[in-house]
This record gives C-alpha cells, structure tokens and sequence, in this order.
C-alpha cells in the first residue's frame, strides 16, 4: 500500500506546518465568529425609529390616526414615537437628524372630512437614514390610505343624500356618521394580509450560515495546499525520483490526493466541534458528515486540478486563487447566494461551495439523507471531474 504511505508522509508534513495550520483551522474559527456574530446581531442591535407625532386635529380622526403609533403593538416595537405639539420644532428635529421623520395631521382634518372635502397628512423625513425613512413612509402611506377610504365613505354619503329636501346640517350629519362608522367599526380594516414563510424547516442563524460557509472555503483552501506539494515535489526532482522506486504514478496521485482527502476531513471535524461549542446546530449529524465527504472529495480532485495547471509553486498559487475565490464568490461563502441579483444567482452551480453550502443548509433546517442528495451527487461529480482532468494533464517534470 504505497499510495497510504504517501499520503500518510505529507499529513504528518503538514500536521507540522503551524503556518498551515493557522490558515486552515485558525483563520476560519475567526472568520466564523466575527461574521457570525457582526452580521448575525444587525437586526437585533436596530434600534427603535425615533419620529415625532404632531396632532394639531381639533376632531377625533386625527386622534384614530395617530394614537397607532402608541398603542399599536407593532408600531411601538418599531418606532420611538413621540409627541410634539410644534410643526415647526418636528421639522427641525429631522433637519438636525435628531429624528427619523413626522407626521403632521393639519388642525382641520376631522372637519374636511365631515364635509367631504380631502386633506393632507404632511410627513418629513431624514434623507440620510434612507431605511427608517423609507419604513415610516410606507407605514404613513398606509395610514393615509386609510383616511382616504374613510373619506370615500364620506362622499359617497353626499352623493346620495344630496337630493335629500333637507338642510346642510343633515347632510354634514349624514357625511360624519359615515366617517365615524368607518372609523369606529374598523371597516377600513375588514380586508387584512396574513403572512407566512414558504422556508423548509427552522430559520438558519446568520453564525450558522457562515459556519458552513467558511468551512468549506477553507477545505478548498486545504486542497491548495495539496497542490502545493505535488509541485513542490516536482520541483525538486522528487517525483520523477519516486517513478525509479517500485512506486507507479497511480500510487503517487492516489498518496496526494489521499493526504489531502485526510486532511480535509481531520480540518471539518475540528470545526464541526469548535462550531458546535459555540452555539451552531448543524442538523442530523449523519446528513453533515455525508455531505463534509462530498465536499472533501472534491477539493481533493480539486487539488490535483490545481497541480496539473502550473509548472511553479507560484503559478499555481495564482490559478488556486482564482479558482477558489470564484467559486466561494459565487458559491455564497461571504453573501448569501439569496442576496445575489436573479441573473447571477444561477452561478452558484458551478462551484463546489454553492452546491455543499445549500446542502448544509437543507440539514441544518431538519433535512434528511434524501433531500440532500443532489448536493452529495454533484459533489461527486465534480470530484470525478477534477481528479480525471488534473490526473490526464498532470506534469512529472
């Protein structure tokens, strides 16, 4: 078994490399935590909009429109409202920057209404918090609508009573009784949007995510440095040395690769374990480890692919670069494929961290054996693919 001897020879060299084993065990561990955990609080550390509430309605339709903003479950966990009775301090407040918005209901709006005439709900935002203003926005333009509608009810009312042989007071009553009802019932409510989610199983967290996503970057990582030592080896007149010996090129490429496929298993257990210590659920540990395989595998045919490309250690570190850089960009390893615009996002197929990524995640969301099994078939053909080409153009001098 001279391939194991091989092989077993550059693991015990690399097992010595601390250089080597900094960048493979040490840089993702930080790499994982960092991201994990600067990313994965954003939406935790957002704090409350802070905006201004000026209700200047003599009448109670302003009140219905604006006691939302302190009632409302939602809206109070997501805006720092705040009442100001001064049109012109609020706007100065989102001038400063020192608010995020207001809204300003005019001191006529309950009576324009009754008379069914419209109104303006003015709102100002903070042009350099282009998140919170836009959010605000949207939640004044759905109030907004809701005045119009109550508007609507009123001029509908008009229109009928107008031919009514009584006087202007009844039909102003007539026109507020609508604008009551509709506001007092909730009708301006009857039609609501329930929402769910269509995901697969639980929501991956953000330190999750890059935990699977900076494994298998540095696995690939772990096959440049297999490639490193072929050419190294080549180099230095090792190789075609070992060709006078009773070992066969068979031998020797299976040796490499086998280092390589150890090692790459031996690096994903330390940071399944270091993972695990720090929060991150991987799913059925079986479908993780079937998948890490996979995963290894291919960076070990991805190694031989490397070796085979450069006749320099230096020529193949630049073609080990670009490999593994294009296929952790594309494949998802620094932003998730899902943020990728349409066009781009089918890309993610032609790296092996696009394809062991979504298979992680599957897992990591409950799925079995059978719901990852494109991702391990792919895997394993793009393993095939690397080791048959690297093997056919691999250099011996």
């Amino acid at each position: 078994m001279r391939w194991l001897d091989i092989g077993l020879k550059d693991v015990r060299i690399t097992v010595r490399d601390r250089g080597a084993l900094g960048i493979l065990l040490g840089m993702p561990m930080l790499l994982i935590v960092i991201l994990g955990s600067a990313l994965g609080g954003i939406s935790s550390n957002i704090s409350k909009i802070p905006i201004a509430i000026v209700n200047q309605d003599k009448g109670s339709v302003g009140g219905k429109v604006t006691d939302g903003f302190f009632t409302d479950k939602s809206l109070v966990k997501l805006f720092d409202a705040r009442r100001t009775s001064s049109a012109s301090e609020a706007r100065a407040a989102v001038e400063r920057g020192d608010l995020a918005g207001a809204l300003i209901v005019p001191p006529d709006l309950t009576r324009r209404l009754d008379s069914g005439r419209p109104s303006t709900l003015t709102v100002y935002v903070d042009p350099g918090r282009q998140v919170s203003a836009t959010v605000f926005r949207s939640v004044a333009q759905a109030l907004s609508t809701r005045v119009s509608a109550a508007s609507i009810a009123a001029r509908t009312s008009a229109f009928y009573v107008s031919d009514v042989p009584a006087g202007p007071g009844f039909v102003y009553g007539v026109i507020g009784q609508a604008v009551s009802s509709a506001s007092a019932t909730d009708a301006l409510s009857h039609v609501a949007m329930a929402e769910s989610t269509a995901a697969q199983g639980v929501q991956v967290p953000t330190l999750s995510y890059y935990a699977a996503a900076m494994s298998v970057m540095f696995l690939l990582f772990g096959a440049m440095f297999g490639a490193f030592s072929l050419v190294r080896e080549r180099d230095t007149w090792t190789l075609p040395r070992m060709l006078t010996t009773p070992a066969t090129k068979v031998d020797i490429v299976g040796g490499k690769t086998f280092g390589v496929f150890f090692i790459g298993l031996a690096q994903f257990g330390v940071l399944f374990v270091f993972t695990n210590l720090i929060g991150v659920r991987w799913g059925n540990v079986a479908v993780v480890w079937l998948l890490a395989i996979a995963t290894v595998l291919a960076a070990s045919g991805l190694a031989v692919l490397i070796a085979s490309l450069g006749r320099t250690v230096r020529a193949v570190s630049g073609f080990a670069q670009i490999f593994i850089q294009f296929m952790a960009a594309v494949g998802g390893s620094f932003i998730p494929v899902s943020q990728f615009p349409a066009w781009l996002q089918p890309l993610h197929y032609f790296s092996v961290n696009g394809w062991a990524i979504d298979g992680m995640l599957v897992a990591m969301r409950g799925g079995g054996v059978l719901s990852v099994l494109p991702s391990i078939g792919a895997l394993l053909a793009m393993a095939v693919a690397f080791f048959s080409l690297g093997a056919w153009r691999l250099r011996w001098e």
